[in-house]
Order: C-alpha cells, then structure tokens, then sequence
C-alpha cells in the first residue's frame, strides 16, 4: 500500500524518513530477539517482522521497487523455512524446542537441504535470491543516510547468525533428543509435504536473477516492470533513479554485506557446531542481563500485559483494557446505578408523599371535610324536614296554636 501510494509518500519527506526509520528499528528490534529464542518457528515469526522491517527501510528511503522486489524474494525463502519448519515438527513428533533437536541432516535430508537453500537465501548468500534484493536495499539506504544503512547492515549480521544457529541447532549439532521413542520415529516427510519444498527452493535460488543490478552486469527487469507505477515519482525527481554506472563504493558495501552473512555462519557454527545437551548460550554467558531481555522478548509482551490488557496487577491496580472494564463496571453499579436507583427511591417517597397529600389535604381537607360538616350540620335540620305533609301540617297547627296562645295570654 505504501509503495503504490508513492506519489502522496513522495511529497512528504519527513512522512518517508519516519517510515524509513521505523522500518529500520523494526528490523534490527526483531532480529535480536530472534538471536536467542529456542522455538523453531519463534525464529522464523521474529525473522519475518525483521524482514518486514527491511521492506518498509526500502520503501522509506524511496527505493520502491527494491522493497517490492524483496516482498517477492522473500516470499519464496520465508514460505520454504516455515513449510520446512513444520516437516522438522513433523518429524520430531510435535516438539518445536530447538535444545531437543540436532543431528536431524542424515534423518530427514530433504527437509534439510531444501531449509539449508532457504537459510543461504535469506542470510544474503551471493547467488540466492534474497542477495539480490537485500543488497539493492542496502544500497539504497546508504545513498539515503549512512545510519540507516549501518542498522540495516546489523540486522543482516544478526539475520545470518540467527538462521544458521538454527541450521547448527536443528540439523548439524550432535543430538540432543530427550525422548527415545521421538528419536525412535524420526523419518522423513511424505511427498505431498517435500515437493513444495524443493519447489520453493528452486525459487528461493532463482527468483533473484529477475532483478539483477546493473553493478553486477543485469537489467533490472522487476524495476523496469514496476517503472509504470513509480515513474511520476522519479520524474519528479522525488526517487533515486540509480546512478549511470556502478561504483567503488556499491561494490564495497556488497562486498561488506557479504562478509556479514559469512560472518554470522561462522559464528553460529562456532557457537553451536558442537552443542551437545546442555551447551552453553554465548549471549547468557557474556551478558545474562542482555540475554534474558532478548529471550523475554524486552518484555513487551508483560508490558502489553500491564498496560494495555491488565491481565497483570500493577501492586493491587489493574491497568489496561481489563482496569479499564472494571473502573467502567464500579462506575457504572455504583454511579449509574446508584443515580437510576437514587431516582427512583427519590420518586417513591414524592410519591408516598403525594398520595398522602391528596388523601388527607385534598381530600380530606378540601373535598371530604366540608362535605362531612355540611353534613353535620344539617342533622338538626333533618329532624324537622322529613318529607311528610301531615308532619308540616302539625307543626303548622302547633305553631298556629302556639302563637293564638301567646297572644291570648300574653
């Protein structure tokens, strides 16, 4: 994506030099953590993030087409050494440790030779593919900035080490199987998992030639493919478009990346050649403090476990997601619950309170009293109006009477 958005990446140089070094911090990061680990296909995953890292130094620096090349190159060799990987797995009954591995080359040599191709091609071995495309990287950085160019030349030492300390471990090193049944079943894969190897190896071997650099006497043919999708950008003069012909000083990085992976075999082989049960790790007996950080990853994966997913306390604080989900859980039983609960006990009592108003004020007072002293104050009436005729004619008589009465004898 990066590379067939070169022409928005080419107008930012500070957006390509932020790419440019992430890329080579990412490949030097992961390779060294790659140099002590102990799973075999923990080696390859670091590795991969390392060359990732390398693709996206190429992209940085503008070499576009030299980090599309060795996303190609790599695809051959990465895909062989995990596929191979597996047959080792395979082999060895499920166990992935490297420590119970070794003399593992005369039991399954397919496997082993098609890995040891893989191994050459991506420690930037002359006349492999991943020479091809890794050396036109490098280049490329060191036209962009030396220090780029030193990191990527690092890694690539580191890369080479790495690779064949797992070649030594896994298949050269005398054996340091465990288990005598596991040693006992060791064999081969069947076909249907070895053909793909030596096909990917016929590539990891080849796939190199389609771009080869004019210093060594080739065309170019990938970059001229590619020219259509990065040829606005070099038009501006935003790319590198290569120099007119090849120079000392390309010729003396290629020849210093080469001593770089011969280097880190001869070092592997001197590290592990002879590492029989219980050999001693280089880095852990030079510097254990450096080897347990590489071999725990720099503690990222702690890290991430305390800050980012919580799964681990910080004294008696979670952090992270898992900190975050339990303040939000306390927040939300004893806020937002407690404001809904504290609304509603609120809107009870109004209500209790209302109801007693209405039924005691209102209808006590306003509607039902007045009617009860109307009432009672007509009971005295109601003794004299009872609805009868005859009853108000007797009393017309009395009072008649009455009155005669009190006038006679008044």
């Amino acid at each position: 994506m990066v590379a067939r958005s070169n022409a928005l990446f080419v107008l930012a140089p500070k957006s390509m030099m932020v790419v440019a070094v992430v890329g080579a911090l990412t490949a030097i990061f992961a390779a060294s953590i790659g140099l002590v680990q102990n799973d075999i296909k923990r080696v390859l995953a670091y590795s991969t993030v390392s060359q990732l890292g390398y693709m996206f130094l190429a992209l940085g620096v503008g070499a576009f087409s030299a980090g599309v090349f060795h996303v190609f190159t790599h695809a051959f060799f990465k895909a062989l050494l995990f596929l191979g990987a597996g047959s080792v797995i395979h082999a060895m009954s499920g166990e992935q440790d490297m420590r119970n591995m070794g003399d593992l080359s005369g039991k399954i040599p397919v496997t082993f030779r098609t890995m040891f191709v893989a191994t050459l091609a991506i420690a930037g071995i002359p006349g492999f593919a991943g020479f091809f495309s890794k050396d036109e990287i490098l280049w490329q950085a060191w036209k962009f900035h030396p220090a780029l160019w030193a990191i990527g030349f690092v890694t690539a030492l580191m890369t080479s080490f790495y690779m064949f300390r797992l070649i030594y471990l896994t298949f050269w090193s005398p054996s340091r199987v465990t288990s005598h049944e596991v040693e006992h079943h060791i064999h081969e894969s069947p076909k249907s998992m070895t053909w793909p190897l030596v096909i990917l190896a016929f590539f990891s071997i080849f796939a190199g030639y389609l771009n080869v650099s004019e210093s060594m006497g080739g065309a170019k043919r990938i970059d001229r493919f590619l020219d259509p999708v990065f040829a606005s950008a070099i038009e501006k003069g935003a790319l590198p478009a290569g120099e007119s012909g090849p120079g000392l000083t390309e010729y003396l990085l290629m020849g210093l990346s080469i001593a770089a992976a011969g280097a880190g075999w001869l070092m592997a082989r001197s590290a592990y050649g002879n590492a029989g049960k219980g050999y001693a790790e280089p880095i852990a007996a030079a510097a254990p403090p450096v080897y347990d950080v590489l071999l725990n990853k720099y503690y990222v994966d702690e890290g991430y476990d305390y800050v980012v997913t919580g799964r681990r306390k910080l004294g008696d604080v979670r952090l992270g997601v898992m900190g975050l989900g339990e303040a939000s859980s306390w927040f939300d039983s004893h806020v937002i619950d407690g404001a809904v609960n504290g609304a509603g006990w609120i809107t009870r009592v109004a209500a209790t309170f209302s109801s007693w108003w209405d039924k005691w004020i209102i209808d006590g007072i306003g509607v039902n009293g007045p009617a009860i002293l109307a009432r009672m104050l007509s009971y005295p009436a109601r003794l004299f109006e009872w609805g009868l005729v005859q009853w108000y004619a007797l009393v017309m008589t009395a009072g008649l009477v009455g009155f005669a009465f009190y006038y006679v004898y008044h």
